[in-house]
């Protein structure tokens, strides 16, 4: 099930995207700080943003460049503002996609389905050939799907990036540097907290199954994954 963060200060409109997007399989939240839209996208960590133009203190381009110095994540902005200008404005300041209100249910829902598509591949795919495996943990990156003993996890893309530098570094730990790249498109301007933060909501995604799956610290270093049998050490943070 796939995230999405609606960013719209009309409560009756945004519930209402919500309700459209939840009958059709989406998990929806709507952000709750219009001051720091960065903390609501780590908060929520969604697939999706949908992007309202029109908010309080700063507008949706000045947030739609902040988030995409941050992260890859597909961006919707959402406006009443149909000039060719603005939706050129709001494309050069990195969003995916440019929605006019009001608008027509369906092409919401074609342009979230679309947005998806273009950025994590076809879901129906099997993608067996880019599965990796490290002893009973198999990640589907393109499904953005782990496999623990037999049990699936559903996953955001950040942490299917962040598993997969890890398991391509197993058994050997990754770097920080290199998580920080895999997951963001401009690590400079990333904050370590977040990866920090990122790595342990991953944490939690993998734990609690009958195989156990840990990522543990490397102190000054990184991250190691260590998944059943494995033997290594190292701290936890």
């Amino acid at each position: 099930m796939y995230r999405v963060l609606v960013v719209e200060d009309d409560a009756a409109l945004a519930r209402g995207i919500i309700g459209l997007l939840e009958r059709y399989q989406y998990d929806c939240t709507a952000a709750s700080d219009f001051g720091n839209l960065l903390h609501e996208v780590e908060r929520v960590d969604p697939d999706v943003v949908l992007l309202d133009v029109n908010l309080p203190r700063y507008d949706g381009f000045y947030w739609c460049r902040r988030i995409r110095e941050v992260s890859k994540i597909p961006i919707i902005i959402v406006s009443a503002r149909d000039a060719t200008g603005d939706q050129v404005r709001g494309i050069e300041a990195g969003a995916d996609d440019y929605l006019t209100k009001p608008f027509d249910p369906e092409l919401l829902l074609a342009k979230v389905g679309g947005v998806i598509r273009r950025a994590y591949g076809d879901l129906s795919s099997a993608d067996a050939e880019d599965a990796l495996t490290v002893r009973d943990l198999i990640l589907f990156p393109g499904r953005q799907l782990a496999a623990i003993g037999g049990q699936e996890v559903e996953l955001s893309l950040t942490e299917t990036k962040l598993l997969q530098a890890l398991m391509q570094a197993h058994p050997d730990a990754a770097s920080r540097d290199r998580l920080l790249a895999s997951a963001w498109e401009d690590a400079a301007y990333v904050e370590d907290n977040t990866l920090t933060v990122n790595i342990r909501r991953l944490r939690g995604r993998l734990s609690g199954h009958r195989v156990g799956v840990e990522l543990r610290a490397v102190r000054g270093y990184g991250y190691r994954l260590v998944v059943g049998a494995d033997e290594r050490g190292g701290g936890t943070t």
